[in-house]
């Protein structure tokens, strides 16, 4: 049976320890619904066509479900807290149905949340830690826009599992970088820690408002420890393609500081032979020739 989950119950936070013995099948499920801050710490999940709540989806036995039934309140022959019902749950390309527990009383804080709680708390926490996998690894360019003090707390390499890097975000001149579920995979960044000005650099960097990227939580690995740190995911993923030259040089110059010598050999192929990018081959000759 399969559990969508959106609030307390997801990885890392108050409640996520009732799920241990659950298995994850997705950390970027989402499903219809409008999520609103409620009068305790848990988000509310509203029905609604016309909006989207971002969560996780598990697969979980039917015995562990009266556990679940009493921490959200729901009682099948009576007066509930939450009802626990069926619905369309999206994930890694797939559409399942899958249970989810919905508040359906009037809501008195009324205070809507765009999409995704654990990004809503993890910015009421601020500072928090920024995973960055793409051209955002390149202090080169973030220094150019003026933005450089805003990013000065490196933490080091993190590294994120069960993920690949995709290029599925297409502008007019080529794919941009993206993070994409898959179990075995792995993809590195350079994790900092950053407070407000960053975070609004971002977004606006990341097109958060036009719909390009959505934030996201993810939980790489710093030196062997999980970390739970923001990040951006592409929202209306497409079919692969070569980014141009100047975007796979930044991804190239960023993380050739922190990412490890077998990951920058694989992004080196990619830009090289599986996402040809014009000149790729050209820029590595030269910057392998001035530090020979």
């Amino acid at each position: 049976m399969k559990l969508f989950v959106y609030g307390s119950l997801c990885k890392g936070e108050r409640n996520a320890h009732v799920l241990n013995e659950a298995t994850c099948l997705s950390e970027q499920a989402w499903t219809h619904g409008r999520l609103m801050y409620g009068e305790s710490y848990y988000p509310l999940l509203v029905k609604d066509r016309e909006s989207m709540a971002y969560g996780e989806l598990y697969e979980i036995e039917e015995k562990h479900f009266p556990i679940l039934d009493r921490l959200e309140g729901y009682n099948p022959d009576g007066k509930s807290l939450f009802l626990r019902e069926e619905t369309d749950v999206f994930y890694r390309n797939e559409k399942v149905r899958s249970f989810v527990y919905y508040y359906p009383h009037q809501t008195t804080r009324g205070e809507v949340i765009e999409g995704n709680w654990k990004v809503a708390e993890a910015l009421r926490d601020l500072p928090c830690y920024y995973f960055a996998y793409g051209s955002c690894m390149d202090l080169e360019r973030i220094q150019k826009q003026g933005a450089g003090p805003l990013f000065t707390e490196i933490k080091g390499r993190g590294v994120l599992e069960n993920y690949q890097l995709g290029f599925g975000m297409m502008m007019e001149d080529g794919g941009r970088a993206d993070i994409v579920e898959k179990d075995g995979s792995k993809v590195e960044g350079v994790l900092y820690r950053v407070g407000e000005g960053a975070v609004d650099y971002l977004y606006e960097r990341e097109g958060v408002t036009t719909g390009n990227y959505r934030p996201t939580i993810v939980f790489p690995h710093l030196q062997g420890k999980q970390i739970k740190a923001l990040s951006f995911t592409v929202l209306n993923k497409r079919e692969d393609s070569a980014p141009p030259l100047h975007y796979a040089r930044e991804i190239h110059r960023g993380g050739s500081t922190y990412l490890s010598k077998s990951y920058l050999t694989e992004l080196e192929k990619i830009f090289s032979e599986t996402l040809p990018v014009q000149g790729f081959p050209d820029y590595l000759h030269h910057i392998k020739r001035d530090t020979d």
